[in-house]
């Protein structure tokens, strides 16, 4: 292991114990690193130093949408290759089965929510962070407020009919929403901005239903809105329907709403290929930030579509590394919406490679 990584894992690992924000509840914790984060720092891979020595074949759980083209294209580029790793992507409708897959064993790692998997670890799933990935640009609400060029659309919207007489989120009382979860990201964002336009979110008729199958329920007249994301989004705007809210943003304003997990038990056996794995995804992230047209190419590569109908698309911000300041600060909300107890210790479900800076 090199001086610098050595020195730089060490800062990272102390920090659990140096770097703790209070939490929901107001106690001050004060975390000991666990045995994943102890396993993670004897790691001597150094991603400064790529090699490929001996291949490991990896399964990651995705969903086809934009956010996720970044380990489509790293995949396509060689960059997975590169450092040691063929992977394999099972793809998914939504986020919740991200989880089931990766806690079930049927992949290694997953793309997920970070607040799916706030939800996840209170119910004693073992999950922790391997990598950062995307979310909303630090000031993004701001921006969008003032009508900044490149902030004026966000990756989630919720839709109704362009004459259903529907204004604003408030007025979905009576009405049935469809989305993509329950109690989840989604949910919350959703409730916060009818509550935030006068509207009671316990009076609205909640169904979950995949990003795809949630349009095409609007479109059939199922549902009165649905809350998805694109390319679904331009298809809806296409046919007519409307734009109310930006619901992620208007909610949350800014911060990492994806990560990269594993299970504690697979890092603990396989702690240089999450190394690995945390290398691929920086690299990936980072190409995403610089080049979100690539994004939008291999989107519309993978789902066998038009490349204009995504020139619209909005590319997430991507982390170069775990933001435990935006975690905490998520997690509050979602304790404050009632959908979590505040009981977790967020610091204990990161890798300390996570926390690295690039």
């Amino acid at each position: 292991m090199t001086a610098t990584l050595t020195r730089s894992l060490a800062i990272a690992l102390t920090g659990y114990a140096m770097f703790s924000l209070p939490l929901a509840t107001g106690v001050q914790a004060q975390s000991s690193p666990t045995d994943a984060q102890t396993a993670m720092a004897a790691v001597d891979y150094d991603c400064a130093r790529p090699n490929a020595g001996t291949m490991a074949k990896i399964s990651v759980a995705a969903l086809p949408i934009v956010s996720n083209a970044a380990m489509f294209a790293a995949d396509d580029l060689g960059i997975f290759a590169k450092h040691g790793l063929s992977v394999d992507f099972t793809m998914l409708g939504s986020l919740p089965p991200t989880i089931s897959a990766v806690q079930g064993g049927a992949v290694n790692f997953a793309f997920t929510g970070t607040f799916n998997v706030f939800q996840a670890a209170e119910r004693g799933i073992d999950l922790v962070f391997v990598a950062p990935f995307a979310g909303m640009a630090p000031g993004y609400w701001k921006k969008m407020q003032a009508g900044e060029p490149g902030y004026t659309r966000e990756i989630t919207a919720i839709l109704v009919g362009g004459e259903s007489g529907i204004d604003n989120p408030g007025d979905l009382e009576g009405k049935i929403l469809a989305l993509p979860d329950s109690k989840g990201q989604f949910d919350l964002t959703a409730r916060a901005v009818i509550r935030k336009h006068g509207g009671d979110p316990d009076k609205v008729k909640y169904v979950v239903m995949n990003y795809t199958d949630s349009i095409n329920a609007l479109m059939a007249g199922q549902v009165d809105a649905a809350l998805s994301i694109d390319p679904q989004i331009q298809k809806a705007e296409a046919a007519g329907y409307k734009i109310i809210s930006w619901p992620g943003v208007e909610a949350l304003e800014e911060g990492p709403t994806s990560a990269i997990v594993a299970t504690s038990a697979f890092i603990a056996k396989n702690p240089d290929t999450v190394a690995r794995m945390n290398c691929v995804i920086r690299e990936a992230a980072a190409l995403a930030q610089s080049d979100p047209d690539l994004l939008r190419r291999t989107t519309a590569e993978r789902q066998k579509v038009d490349p204009s109908t995504l020139a619209r698309s909005v590319v997430p911000y991507f982390y170069s590394s775990i933001d435990i300041a935006g975690l905490q600060r998520f997690y509050k909300i979602q304790t404050e919406a009632g959908f979590v107890t505040g009981k977790l210790d967020i610091n204990t479900l990161v890798i300390p490679q996570a926390l690295l800076q690039q």
